[in-house]
């Protein structure tokens, strides 16, 4: 087995410097987060948080819900199965199966670390029936930042107006962060199941824009060596 030269190895690093940094960082704060949650350190954080969220519930609870449910099995699937359907019916196949990658990945790691740290949900819950699977990472949280998080990246990947570009990004940030507030508002996740979820997707979804388009980002497009393109497409 060839082993890869020093220049091919820079080469990989300059052609991925963001991406593997962005990946690489995550992935080294959730193992943080996740040791201390495994080792109980984290009681104090997530209750002062659930504290704070408790105090502005009742206004916004229709608000909540609505993000609580777009956040779901059901709706991400919808969101996914449309989003891919017109990219398909434009011949952006690549960028279809980008989605696909980021929205299944993030859905069955959330379904293998369940079961790894089997964390018990909070004590009660509001408004709506507390869930019977593991508490973390929040398959809400973490779902929902694979699928709008990749969506940020089309938004670049596509093109068009900067200005149509931007708004779409705020917009998927703002979902996420809200679909993630709104586990923590209705008390069947703790702050660290959100922070979690979402910090496992930003990994995930990192090393797959690296991998879909190497040079997509800053800093990465000085390079000799071609890009590798998992999916033929335009």
């Amino acid at each position: 087995m060839a082993v890869p030269s020093s220049s091919g190895v820079l080469a990989f690093l300059r052609r991925h410097v963001w991406s593997l940094t962005l990946s690489g960082f995550s992935l080294l704060c959730f193992a943080q987060l996740a040791s201390e949650v495994s080792e109980n350190e984290l009681t104090h954080f997530d209750h002062a948080v659930s504290i704070a969220v408790i105090h502005f519930r009742g206004a916004p609870d229709r608000l909540m819900l609505a993000l609580t449910s777009l956040g779901s099995g059901d709706a991400l699937t919808l969101v996914t199965a449309a989003v891919v359907g017109v990219l398909l019916a434009c011949g952006r196949r690549r960028e279809a199966f980008y989605l696909v990658f980021c929205a299944v990945g993030s859905w069955l790691l959330n379904l293998g670390m369940k079961e790894l740290f089997q964390r018990a949900r909070p004590d009660a819950s509001y408004l709506i029936k507390m869930p019977s699977s593991f508490s973390f990472p929040s398959g809400h949280a973490m779902c929902s930042a694979g699928i709008f998080a990749s969506l940020a990246i089309l938004a670049r990947v596509l093109g068009g107006p900067r200005a149509w570009a931007y708004a779409l990004v705020a917009l998927c940030f703002l979902v996420m962060m809200g679909i993630g507030v709104s586990r923590v508002y209705f008390g069947v996740h703790y702050a660290s199941d959100v922070l979690g979820g979402q910090l496992a997707s930003v990994a995930l979804v990192s090393a797959l824009t690296g991998w879909f388009y190497p040079r997509l980002l800053p800093g990465e497009h000085s390079t000799t060596t071609p890009a590798v393109n998992p999916v033929s497409g335009d």
